[in-house]
């Protein structure tokens, strides 16, 4: 009942992009607590996430299945407002938000976006304070991205159990 109750209070939230990947390997050879992540979507064959996070705060290895989203907002659907200061996160300021429904929360901006009509796919790039982000995809998904754009990426891990309720 309860995640039934989870599952339709993530669905009234509005996405700008949500996927489950699988973790094909992380390279954390380049820097001590950050890792780049390579993922192929699951459900989707164009789709492809590169991006770097903090493995000490959040560690992932190869194999392990994660479910990504991305939104612009993370207030609460039913009470949507701007949230323009890190004090405008603070749970006891914010309540609960699409954000307690994930491990792993990043904020950043768009600083590219790639479309190439001919293959039907697109590009995103952006940078969450210095980690980066490489999202493909077919360009219908990321139609909804543009440069400049704040953003949310959200994570987290799968457990087989999760997926067959999906």
């Amino acid at each position: 009942m309860a995640k039934a109750k989870e599952k339709k209070e993530m669905n009234a939230h509005p996405f700008l992009f949500e996927d489950s990947f699988q973790v094909k390997n992380v390279d954390d050879s380049r820097f001590e607590r950050a890792g780049r992540m390579d993922c192929e979507s699951v459900s989707y064959t164009t789709n492809n996430l590169e991006i770097d996070i903090n493995h000490v705060i959040y560690p992932v290895q190869g194999g392990d299945q994660i479910y990504v989203a991305i939104t612009r907002n993370v207030s609460p659907a039913d009470d949507p407002r701007k949230l323009n200061t890190a004090y405008d996160h603070d749970p006891r300021l914010l309540g609960r938000s699409v954000m307690d429904h994930f491990d792993y929360v990043m904020y950043g901006k768009v600083y590219k976006k790639e479309v190439k009509k001919e293959e039907n796919l697109a590009t995103v790039w952006a940078s969450y304070g210095g980690l980066l982000m490489k999202l493909r995809a077919e360009a219908a998904q990321l139609a909804d991205f543009h440069l400049n754009d704040s953003i949310y990426f959200m994570m987290r891990k799968v457990a087989s159990e999760d997926m067959d309720e999906s």
